[in-house]
């Protein structure tokens, strides 16, 4: 029921906004209290690869959630490409909700994670960031150096924003959250969803909430990403990597997605698929796959794994059926 992975399908046009407005963010932390680790807003000078930090002209700042999905694309770029940046963790919490406060809706008005900063302007999404970070500063390339490959780059990274993030939420929400921030009371969880900005996203939050795992959304949700995991099977059957002979912005935004299933418990689904399991534990063993998923911890890991347990045998009847 929080936006842990809150970077949702819905596409919006990327904001610039003032250095004063990102700055005013940084001088008020938004969570007063931070004793336990990696929670709250904080700062934190973080190199992922050691290169040489930039001239604050041109600084890179990352406010983000550890174990989302949409920031873990973000942090892997940025790791690919030996880039500095410093890290701004938001808890998004039902009972903290600083991705709904007000200083950060005027960097992010969808109120989600991530939004970057470069040079004091803001911006959100974390497609449009990994395409502007490309832009931005091109070497090392993530994107291939013919059309025909960025054509086929984007046919995929496309969709994280028509559904696949959307698609995981469900997911995530029906195997685990919906029980897990339960605990923090009904007024808490009230409160969180009357401050989300977006309206469809409240919806199909409230939705499955209320179903859990005989949510009306559910099966729709497991047929999308199993024809999308035999996609990316069948496409790696002509390449090392989904646009081409090399690693690109296609990989990371599909391979963060097999992580995340699989931290829902459910790589059994597609132990079929051996090109894409290869695939995937070639993704995983880049070391931008430490620098922007595994440094970051995953304290709530044994919770969900539990949670999980429960909900496979219905999630693979799901699978089964699609």
């Amino acid at each position: 029921m929080i936006s842990w992975w809150s970077d949702s399908g819905y596409s919006s046009d990327s904001m610039i906004l003032s250095y004063e407005l990102a700055r005013a963010i940084t001088r008020r932390p938004l969570c007063p209290a931070q004793s336990e680790p990696r929670r709250g807003l904080r700062l934190k000078l973080y190199s992922a690869m050691g290169t040489t930090a930039p001239d604050q002209s041109n600084a890179l700042e990352l406010y983000h959630f550890d174990r989302s999905s949409a920031a873990r694309k973000v942090r892997i770029a940025l790791a690919e490409k030996g880039l500095e940046w410093q890290s701004h963790i938001l808890n998004t919490s039902v009972v903290s909700r600083e991705h709904h406060q007000a200083d950060y809706l005027k960097l992010n008005p969808r109120g989600v994670v991530p939004t970057l900063i470069h040079a004091g302007k803001a911006i959100p999404e974390s497609q449009v960031i990994l395409e502007y970070l490309e832009d931005a500063f091109p070497e090392p390339p993530l994107r291939p150096v013919d059309p025909y490959g960025r054509s086929q780059m984007r046919l995929w990274t496309k969709l994280a924003d028509e559904g696949m993030h959307v698609q995981s939420r469900t997911l995530a929400i029906c195997i685990y959250m919906r029980d897990l921030n339960a605990e923090a009371g009904p007024e808490a969880v009230k409160a969180y969803y009357e401050a989300m900005p977006e309206e469809g996203r409240r919806r199909n939050d409230l939705t499955n909430i209320e179903h859990g795992l005989a949510s009306p959304l559910l099966s729709e949700a497991v047929a999308y990403f199993k024809k999308i995991f035999h996609d990316i099977d069948a496409a790696l059957a002509d390449s090392s990597w989904l646009a081409g002979a090399t690693f690109s912005l296609a990989d990371i935004s599909m391979g963060v997605y097999v992580t995340r299933l699989d931290g829902l418990g459910m790589a059994p689904l597609w132990g079929d698929l051996g090109r894409l399991i290869d695939w995937h534990q070639r993704f995983e063993s880049r070391p931008s796959y430490a620098a922007g998923v595994e440094d970051w911890g995953d304290h709530s890991s044994a919770q969900r794994d539990r949670y999980a347990a429960r909900a496979f045998p219905v999630i693979k009847t799901l699978w089964e059926a699609a």
